[in-house]
């Protein structure tokens, strides 16, 4: 989010304002960014009595913003404005919706993917009130349901899809009525003060519960678990310090990355570091400072890279390939549920001794965004 701001701010932004289902106001602001509640209540968060309230509102959102759509734009607005007066409260002063997020359009296990409903609902009910949308690279799929699918045509009707690699443009091909564009990952634009800092022997561990994935089950995580166990070790035989850590915590998907740093932490028999920082300056600060990442999260590897370090990616879906593939760095990406622990560890050994292919990439990365989305506005 951070990287969207300044990349619109670069772009003649005046400010940035997000619209976020998490009480995360503190966080941001730190960063000149105000956050505002979500225009569609999202149903999986608060007690069932809470959450069928919001399933409700978000019902009648989508239905109406589905019968003003029908009604010509300008009786559509005032029929909005009646009917959702708190959602033209929330987008005052606002001339353009932007679509952020990163994973949100995919099918996940569960029947009723509320992620994905309420990014979408969102998504046309903000291009009803203010009239203009801008989405940020992210990826489409692995879309499996076809109702997942319509419901991505239909909430990207009036915007030019913008995905961030491949599978994810051939993923909206198969969906008539989008034409995308494939950017790189915004977070690339991000720009820090972090690049600056001092390289120390450490290798960096982000971990991430992964088991809310199309692709996982109980026994591919166990594994997951023991095969990074095994490379912390390896790592530390040669001479690097190992710390673990983690991104995020999502209750949604129950799911906590440092809960699972610690269940690593807990079967290691050499020493290291169990970093529970979150903040993203200090990530930041911390990867720059790093020999060598290995990411599980996607946004690791790239704060990584955007600070020039090298990174290794965990995949749980095809998207760290695509992304990461972008830049050269295919062959330092690896399915997570068929990890080659020896392999991972020759591979720490080599970026380590070189940190290869990071000098001067995401400085050519920044240029590529900024000239595609110059593209994308005129």
């Amino acid at each position: 989010m951070l990287a969207t701001k300044q990349l619109l701010e670069d772009q003649g932004a005046a400010s940035v304002t997000l619209s976020s289902r998490y009480d995360d106001r503190l966080e941001y602001r730190a960063h000149g960014v105000n956050v505002v509640a979500e225009i569609v209540p999202f149903p999986a968060v608060g007690t069932r009595f809470v959450r069928t309230v919001r399933l409700v509102l978000g019902m009648f959102a989508s239905v109406t913003v589905i019968a003003a759509s029908q009604l010509g734009r300008r009786v559509g607005r005032a029929a909005l404005r009646v009917l959702m007066p708190h959602v033209f409260r929330i987008l005052k002063d606002v001339d353009t919706v932007v679509i952020a997020g990163g994973g949100y359009m995919y099918s996940s296990k569960r029947r009723l993917n509320f992620s994905l409903y309420q990014s979408l609902v969102s998504i046309r009910l903000g291009h009803a009130a203010v009239g203009a949308t801008l989405m940020m690279p992210q990826s489409i799929g692995p879309v499996t349901r076809e109702i997942d699918r319509r419901l991505i045509e239909w909430s990207l009707k009036y915007t030019t899809p913008v995905v961030r690699e491949r599978l994810s443009l051939a993923a909206s091909a198969r969906m008539p009525r989008l034409n995308a564009r494939e950017v790189d990952d915004v977070a690339f634009y991000r720009q820090s003060s972090g690049s600056s800092a001092q390289v120390r022997e450490v290798c960096r561990i982000v971990v991430m519960d992964w088991r809310w994935s199309t692709s996982s089950d109980d026994a591919a995580f166990e594994a997951y678990v023991q095969a990074l166990v095994d490379v912390a070790t390896g790592v530390h035989a040669l001479g690097l310090e190992v710390v673990l850590g983690g991104h995020s915590s999502i209750p949604e998907h129950k799911q906590d990355d440092l809960l699972v740093a610690r269940l690593i932490s807990a079967r290691l028999r050499v020493p290291h570091l169990v970093d529970t920082n979150t903040d993203v300056a200090h990530l930041y600060q911390a990867y720059a400072a790093t020999r060598v990442v290995i990411g599980t999260r996607l946004h690791a590897c790239i704060m990584a890279v955007s600070v020039g370090t090298p990174a290794i990616s965990l995949q749980y879906q095809e998207k760290s390939s695509g992304v990461l593939g972008r830049l050269g760095m295919q062959d330092l990406v690896h399915r997570v549920d068929a990890i080659d622990s020896a392999l991972l560890i020759r591979q720490v050994r080599e970026v380590a001794q070189t940190r290869r292919r990071c000098s001067g990439l995401a400085e050519r990365v920044r240029v590529r965004i900024a000239s595609a989305y110059e593209g994308i506005h005129a």
